[in-house]
């Protein structure tokens, strides 16, 4: 373990506690909120933390802390178990802290490896060790069993300097970075003679951040295209009713007929509540209603396969082009491993749980003349959907519901997310949403036009189709997988190396 190393002031002895309570802050740095730069001294605390601990102290310690950051930011899920789901409200709980105490295993391994490889240079450890182990267990995070990335570290930075890495290394590299300034912070305060060496390079970090603001990844292919965005509002407990059904359609048709010197008109996921074959008149309606004034809507609906019975979460366009969801939200639109969560119906009410996912070779959609990155709900949570459609789509839609989590953090943590997508592509994103936050975000995460949260509404602004290719794009999340198994190998041989020759 780490031991008062070249100088350095170790820790005195810390509560559990506190490690916890520095973790159950870190929600804080993310919308609403919006205190971006409260992570660096609480990830340098963090790091504090770890100093002069075992690898097992380290791995608790790392669970601690992101079961404090997670429990606070997935309470919003108690909404959709409990309000929507008629879930008892301790079996809601219940299912929140079973999420955050399987996420914080991943902070945890992260503060176990670097310890386990990085523990003998505490420089090493909190420059390298914590930063680029931090980024592969967040990187898993976001793939196994589906993956839930969550309260990515990187995403809470859309507002300050390091947003302009996105486009070069993700908000994963972002991520990456926090963790590496946190630790020249660190260093600066434990030993104050490398404050002289760690403070300017510290400050260039983010002046190097503001030099590539400068840079455009990608060019206007298009003149301006104006776009109108419908939120109805509706609560989610009123979607589905029967006599709500006609209503809504009647109100999307009058938007669509308020806003036909649009050239665009998008209706949130599951805008239709009911199957297109179902609401076929009133479709055709819309259709013809688009072509006579030469708009184009694109819609959230419900597909259904007459052979195969199954049906998909899907965007359908009045030029008849569609979408259908590929990257479902386990428990709420599917049932993974049916036979363990099955108990789970008897008390949680999962309305949508047995939708079909859309296959992943889909075409791209064609909209307003362009081919389109679409993704449905929280697939732009995910770097991958987004990427998967790059460089090829020319801007990128969302449409979500997050009428599930009402006036919670989870709509402004979801708009942030899809900020940060726009800037990872460099392309205009559109979201169009039940309740809010429906947007239209420029190339570099800008909000041009955004509504208010439960707000009845329809926004409008322009969009420019986008040609062109991020660093990002190009290579992913590779550089930092690269660099974390590399870095891990290296130590893990000189390791076995040195115990070799001591023996």
């Amino acid at each position: 373990m780490i031991n008062k190393l070249n100088g350095f002031m170790t820790q005195p002895k810390v509560s559990d506690a506190v490690v916890l309570l520095t973790g159950l802050m870190i929600p804080f740095g993310f919308a609403p909120y919006n205190l971006s730069y409260l992570l660096f001294p609480l990830l340098s605390v963090f790091g504090w933390f770890l100093l002069d601990q075992s690898n097992g102290r380290s791995f608790w310690r790392g669970w601690l802390f992101g079961f404090g950051q997670f429990v606070v930011g997935f309470s919003w899920i108690f909404h959709s178990v409990h309000t929507y789901g008629h879930a008892p409200a301790a079996l809601a709980v219940a299912m929140i802290i079973l999420l955050a105490a399987y996420c914080a295993l991943f902070p945890g391994l992260a503060a176990y490896l670097a310890q386990r490889f990085f523990n003998k240079n505490i420089t090493v450890f909190l420059l390298l060790g914590m930063p680029l182990m931090w980024g592969i267990t967040e990187w898993l995070r976001g793939y196994l069993f589906t993956g839930f990335p969550w309260l990515s570290l990187g995403v809470s930075q859309v507002d300050t300097s390091l947003a302009f890495f996105v486009p070069v290394f993700g908000a994963l590299g972002v991520s990456v970075i926090m963790l590496l300034v946190a630790g020249m912070i660190l260093i600066s305060v434990l030993q104050s003679a490398r404050a002289k060496l760690f403070l300017p390079l510290l400050v260039s970090v983010f002046i190097l951040g503001q030099l590539l603001a400068l840079v455009n990844w990608s060019e206007p292919v298009s003149d301006p295209i104006k776009v109108s965005l419908a939120q109805l509002s509706i609560h989610q407990d009123q979607k589905w009713r029967a006599e709500n059904k006609a209503p809504s359609m009647r109100w999307y048709l009058q938007q669509t007929k308020a806003h036909k010197d649009s050239d665009l008109i998008i209706w949130p996921e599951t805008a239709i509540p009911s199957f297109i074959k179902r609401v076929a008149p009133f479709w055709e309606q819309v259709k013809k209603e688009a072509k006579a004034s030469d708009t184009e809507v694109v819609a959230g609906v419900f597909i259904r396969d007459a052979e195969t019975g199954r049906y998909y979460n899907s965007l359908v366009s009045s030029e008849g082009d569609f979408y259908q969801k590929k990257h479902l939200v386990p428990l709420g639109e599917y049932m993974p491993f049916r036979s363990v969560f099955e108990f789970v119906r008897k008390f949680v009410n999962f309305p949508m749980s047995d939708i079909a996912n859309g296959a992943d070779d889909q075409p791209l959609m064609q909209v307003a003349g362009y081919p389109v990155g679409a993704s449905i709900c929280f697939e732009d949570v995910f770097d991958r959907e987004i990427r998967s459609s790059l460089p090829e789509a020319k801007f990128l839609i969302n449409v979500s519901n997050d009428a599930w989590f009402k006036k919670t953090a989870e709509p402004y943590q979801h708009h942030q997310i899809a900020r940060v997508r726009a800037l990872e592509a460099s392309r205009y994103m559109i979201r169009s949403t039940n309740t809010g936050v429906s947007a239209i975000i420029g190339p570099k995460g800008e909000e041009f036009v955004t509504s208010q949260l439960f707000e009845k509404t329809t926004i409008t602004g322009e969009i420019r189709a986008m040609s062109g290719t991020t660093p990002y794009v190009f290579w992913g999340n590779v550089p930092v997988i690269l660099l974390a198994l590399g870095l891990l190998g290296w130590r893990g041989y000189s390791n076995r190396v040195k115990s070799r020759s001591s023996s």
